[in-house]
């Protein structure tokens, strides 16, 4: 299975788990408000400015889908607030998203790795790190090229520039696409981490290898 596919099928595995019922919850009611907000403006606007002009079905239709926008970018700008299997909060998310380095070059292979038997419990506790903190930024990413579509739409029905639209589309799915690869990746060396024996505490020198990252690497659960 290639990084992509299996990306995809951990994030459609963990999505629940990374977005809690009450966050999603939350997200609705965001969504709904700023939609309901947006529609009340336009209405208003167009009733007094030359634009938007709602006269017709089609204005309608477009308004309506520019308010759907707007409120998914509601939906998109709440906090998502990732965290670890052990419920630490992580402070960095998505493709970004580093482990230690040791660690990180089995993240960033490009065949399947090759796992030292040392680093097996590193290689597992910093997966489930780093995934906790790329799928809500997957989501994150498609709620992004929601608004994009809608706001496309919109913006044809009430003939405006679409330049943004479109950007924002290319930029929302190429960012979502190395997400997903990234994680896939992840998976893959978790995987291949997870079939090794493992190695008694006084064999290990993981110990010595650990450091305080920097950069964009993230302080992950235990350092």
């Amino acid at each position: 299975m290639s990084p992509y596919s299996l990306g995809w099928s951990v994030f459609r595995a963990n999505v629940d788990r990374a977005i809690p019922a009450e966050r999603r919850r939350w997200m609705v009611l965001v969504g709904v408000l700023t939609a309901v907000a947006a529609a009340a403006v336009l209405v208003v606007v167009g009733s007094v400015a030359p634009w938007p002009d709602l006269h017709g079905p089609a204005a309608w239709v477009g308004a309506a889908l520019l308010a759907l926008a707007a409120g998914a970018v509601g939906v998109a700008v709440v906090p998502l607030r990732p965290r670890a299997a052990d419920g630490t909060r992580l402070y960095w998310s998505g493709s970004q998203m580093a482990a230690p380095d040791p660690i990180e070059r089995y993240f960033r292979a490009k065949d399947a790795p090759t796992i030292d038997p040392r680093d097996r419990d590193d290689v597992l506790r910093d997966a489930e790190a780093v995934r906790a903190g790329i799928v809500p930024e997957v989501f994150r990413g498609l709620v992004l090229a929601a608004v994009a579509v809608l706001a496309f739409g919109a913006i044809l029905l009430l003939h405006a520039p679409a330049v943004f639209p479109v950007w924002l589309g290319v930029l929302s799915a190429g960012r979502t696409v190395a997400n997903v690869i990234r994680l896939g990746k992840v998976e893959r060396a978790r995987a291949l981490a997870a079939t090794l024996p493992d190695v008694p505490p006084a064999a290990t020198h993981s110990g010595e290898r650990r450091r305080t990252p920097n950069g964009s690497k993230i302080r992950l659960p235990g350092d």
